[in-house]
């Protein structure tokens, strides 16, 4: 009775220790590109520089980054890849826009491998982007930040506790049926 009991725990300590461990990255033939999703804050008459974490799956050649429903620029739009990248740091930077509203826009930072001929494969990772104005640049700090990355992750955060909180209540139902 009392093993069993251990086992239970140490199974739960390992899988939680597995949820919150697992690398969480976007994947592609060729490629994979972390973390899943952004979020960032881009004055109006300014740029904010974000860093994604590329790998190669034995891919090696231009990969042509763009956006999919953000009004704002960023560069570089092409990333060398060779085939030995293993979580390689990659710095890109997002500028303002004055002609588009002061707002967050919601859409998807895209990575696209490609040979002569064809696509290669595909990444997409969700980006979240607030223009704002000068003004209005200083006031997040470090916990905005915090708050903002709560909520890009909110989703993997309450998916974890719930698995933890049945996990517990699995292992509590189980010792009173003995």
């Amino acid at each position: 009775m009392k093993m069993k009991m251990n086992k239970e725990w140490i199974f739960l300590i390992i899988l939680t220790g597995y949820v919150c461990a697992v690398p969480f990255a976007a994947s592609a033939t060729g490629f994979a590109v972390g973390p899943p999703s952004i979020n960032l804050t881009v004055p109006v008459d300014g740029e904010n520089t974000i860093v994604v974490y590329v790998t190669s799956h034995d891919y090696d050649g231009e990969v042509v980054v763009g956006t999919e429903n953000i009004p704002l620029r960023v560069s570089p739009k092409v990333i060398q890849l060779s085939d030995t990248d293993e979580n390689r740091r990659i710095e890109l930077t997002f500028y303002g826009n004055r002609s588009v509203k002061e707002e967050t826009y919601s859409g998807k930072l895209t990575f696209l491998g490609s040979t002569e001929k064809n696509i290669v494969g595909g990444v997409k990772i969700k980006v979240a982007v607030t223009q704002i104005s000068r003004a209005d640049a200083g006031a997040g700090g470090i916990q905005g930040s915090i708050i903002d990355s709560l909520r890009a992750n909110s989703t993997v955060i309450i998916g974890t506790l719930l698995v933890m909180v049945s996990l517990i209540l699995g292992i509590g139902i189980g010792r009173r049926r003995k």
